[in-house]
């Protein structure tokens, strides 16, 4: 199944993305910054290394006790590794421990902001941060030590996962994401919208039908909406939200979240 003829009348936004990584002042609000910025950040960032192999193994970990409980495994995502990285490269420069950052963005957003095809339903997040000198094995029991953490691993509901363990100032960040994807856009949502595109999406689940889209702003305020293929340019200059497509299936009503885009 798909939605037809989501189209968004949109004109070219410059990015204000640096080229070299700087995360003093936190990462770029609109997407396209946002995206630049981070593929700077990891290029390279002084102090902040990535442990690929404590990644690995949390992956292995997780995988065996989502098995002994009985659920089907996750596939690795990998913007769902990005948005989990980035977050964890700002902690560490800016100086912090919280899911959402000092701009008030969430896991999911960060995710929205880098991931340009996938529509998500249930989202989760763990973290934790050890010593430097913390092993694999510590590093996973401090990130299960929180119920909350371990009831999130376990859950059915999700079916992808990435996962980041970042080593800086003396110690290593972790951060661990979990979503179902619902669906798919059969193209690549651009960062800023470029005269009218159509956006179709495949859902993964074939009896649900599509209600509405809707671009939100980060603060809940609807830039735009509609049913029909297209929306006048007048009513989005000057804006960046978050793609949201509502879904029916019998009776049940929910929202499916899709990638940021600026609309200019």
């Amino acid at each position: 199944m798909s939605i037809s003829a989501l189209a968004l009348a949109a004109l070219g936004l410059t990015a204000n993305a640096q080229q070299a990584c700087d995360l003093s002042d936190g990462l770029g609000l609109q997407p396209a910054a946002f995206q630049t910025e981070t593929e700077a950040c990891f290029e390279g960032l002084n102090g902040v290394t990535p442990d690929t192999f404590m990644q690995g193994q949390l992956g292995q970990f997780a995988a065996a006790d989502r098995s002994d409980a009985g659920k089907a495994s996750l596939t690795n995502l990998a913007t769902l590794n990005e948005a989990a990285r980035i977050h964890a490269y700002d902690m560490a420069v800016r100086g912090y421990v919280a899911h959402e950052d000092m701009e008030g963005r969430s896991h999911l957003d960060r995710v929205r902001l880098l991931d340009r095809t996938y529509l998500m339903g249930a989202f989760g997040a763990n973290m934790a941060i050890v010593d430097d000198s913390a092993t694999p094995e510590e590093a996973y029991r401090a990130l299960m030590a929180d119920p909350a953490n371990k009831a999130n691993l376990k859950r059915g509901e999700f079916d992808h996962t990435g996962v980041a363990a970042v080593r800086a100032n003396g110690r290593i960040y972790l951060v661990q994401l979990f979503s179902r994807v619902e669906g798919t856009l059969q193209a690549p949502m651009p960062t800023q919208m470029n005269g009218k595109t159509d956006l179709k999406a495949v859902f993964a689940e074939s009896r649900a039908e599509p209600l509405g889209w809707s671009v939100v702003s980060t603060s809940g305020n609807v830039l735009a909406k509609g049913i029909g293929d297209s929306v006048p340019a007048s009513e989005l200059k000057g804006q960046s939200g978050y793609l949201t497509i509502d879904m029916a299936l019998g009776k049940d009503r929910y929202t499916l979240k899709g990638p940021a885009v600026s609309l200019f």
